[in-house]
């Protein structure tokens, strides 16, 4: 067997691989000029024009490619003489085998086994160093996709996500929203404060943007600059507006400390959902053209386009913690929470994607309704506040009348959804909300349902009421699930029976 591998390996290294009198070592040259060019190619597009850190990586990818290329040229060369030496131990072989002698043999034999183990070595060192050379170049990759300064995603991300998304969209019929974050004023910050403070503005603003859509799965990325880009596969338009919304007030309360003075700043924004565009650049385009209406429109604000040109999002009251309704009346709240859940059951229908619903009421307080009580409205506040703490960014609760709130879970199935409503429940009722007379001890009734086949949204809301007016009949301070239909009149208790009602 040795003397085989001996002689193939050395006819290899003799023979030219196309026949056209290449040698091995200009075979090695192009290969690792191939990979240079590709390395090359994958340098981040610097939108800063920092020239110095484009060199810097491109000459640190050149050093590792240059140590493939030696280990290469390295590996050859043992293999090489490895060859040699097998030729010549089978040639003495044969010789001590005409002499018939079996000590000369079995001299002649352990030299192959250790020219042999040599060349295992040797190669393992080579393994071991190429190794290292291909976690340099991992790494080299992730840095050439990751902005400096902020360490997001950089523009060769988003190009590539951009896209990937598009195609989604053409492909699969799946909905995706873009949204664009530009610092207002940045220029001036900088001129002021300085560089430093600028940059450190630019890495909090980004950690900001990342924590508030992080939720809905967005994925956020240095365009460049001051800007930011917000991704968020499979959104549709009113979430993606949610969105803004969140970033829009989220900015606006960020304090960027520095030099012992609390700086601020806001930020314009952009939101555009994929529509009939016929390239991803025209989907970025709208949402240039949306950042352009809301900073032209005098900025901190946000621009949706929808096709044809660009509106406002309306704000919500920047002291609020939750997203509530624009109209001013119970109807008008409730029609407009009734439209989201019927949005969203059309995606279950569609799609199959979970959706859960909870209803909840305050209970009465010293036997009275807590409508009567003077301080109804902060102890509603206090509620709201409570259920803003443990929804996610991508859920939507809204006052529905006086006295009844809505929350819509999606991808959270009923099970979830009572976990949830169970986790405020036991947050509220261990509340002490202080008031100009007393202190009021505070519980609330739950009643949750998921989506069913067939449903639409009063069916839905129905069998929520079911199971919050169960709650309320049994004293209250409690949490009902009504899975189906058959559990009308049994809704599944989710609070412990040990629980007690204050009211």
């Amino acid at each position: 067997m040795f003397f085989g591998i001996g002689f193939v390996s050395a006819q290899w290294l003799r023979r030219d691989p196309k026949g056209d009198g290449t040698s091995g070592e200009s075979q090695d040259q192009t290969t690792s000029a191939n990979a240079e060019d590709e390395l090359q190619a994958r340098l981040p597009l610097r939108h800063d024009n920092t020239r110095e850190a484009h060199a810097a990586a491109a000459e640190a990818l050149s050093e590792v490619v240059d140590r493939v290329r030696s280990l290469a040229d390295g590996v050859r060369i043992e293999v090489h003489e490895h060859s040699q030496s097998v030729e010549q131990i089978n040639h003495d072989l044969l010789a001590t085998a005409n002499l018939s002698d079996p000590e000369a043999a079995s001299h002649v034999i352990s030299r192959l086994i250790d020219a042999n183990r040599h060349l295992d070595s040797r190669l393992n060192v080579a393994e071991a160093r190429l190794q290292e050379q291909s976690q340099l170049l991992r790494s080299h990759r992730v840095e050439a996709r990751t902005d400096a300064l902020t360490g997001l995603p950089n523009r060769r991300v988003f190009d590539e996500e951009i896209e990937r998304l598009f195609e989604e969209k053409r492909d699969l019929r799946r909905a995706s929203s873009l949204i664009m974050v530009d610092i207002d004023h940045f220029k001036d910050f900088n001129d002021q404060y300085g560089h430093q403070a600028g940059d450190l503005c630019l890495r909090k603003v980004g950690e900001e943007i990342r924590q508030t859509v992080r939720g809905i799965g967005g994925i956020v990325m240095r365009y460049g600059g001051e800007e930011f880009a917000v991704l968020l596969p499979g959104t549709e338009m009113f979430d993606a507006k949610v969105a803004a919304r969140r970033l829009n007030r989220n900015i606006e309360r960020l304090i960027v400390d520095f030099a012992q003075k609390e700086l601020r700043v806001t930020a314009s924004l952009g939101v555009a959902e994929i529509g009939r565009d016929s390239e991803a650049s025209e989907w970025l385009g709208r949402a240039d053209r949306a950042l352009y209406a809301a900073k032209h429109d005098g900025r901190n604000r946000g621009f949706w386009h929808d096709g044809q040109t660009s509106h406002e999002i309306t704000r919500r009251d920047a002291d609020s913690a939750v997203e509530v309704d624009e109209a001013s009346n119970a109807a008008a709240r409730r029609q407009a929470f009734t439209h989201d859940l019927n949005r969203r059951l059309a995606l279950f229908h569609r799609k199959r994607q979970p959706l859960a619903l909870i209803t909840s009421s305050i209970d009465m307080i010293d036997g009275i309704p807590v409508e009567e009580h003077p301080d109804f409205g902060a102890i509603q506040h206090a509620v709201m506040q409570v259920f803003s703490v443990v929804l996610r960014d991508m859920d939507h609760i809204c006052q529905l009348a006086d006295n009844q709130f809505g929350a819509l879970l999606p991808a959270a199935d009923g099970q979830d959804a009572a976990v949830v409503a169970e986790r405020a429940r036991e947050a509220i009722s261990r509340l002490e909300l202080k008031t100009p007379t007393d202190v009021i001890r505070i519980s609330i009734s739950c009643g949750v349902s998921h989506a069913l086949e067939g449903d639409e949204a009063e069916h839905m809301l129905s069998r929520s009421e079911s199971a919050l007016e169960h709650a309320r009949s049994k004293n209250g301070n409690a949490v009902y699930l009504l899975r189906h239909e058959m559990d009308w009149e049994s809704p599944l208790r989710i609070t412990p029976e040990a629980v007690i009602a204050n009211g």
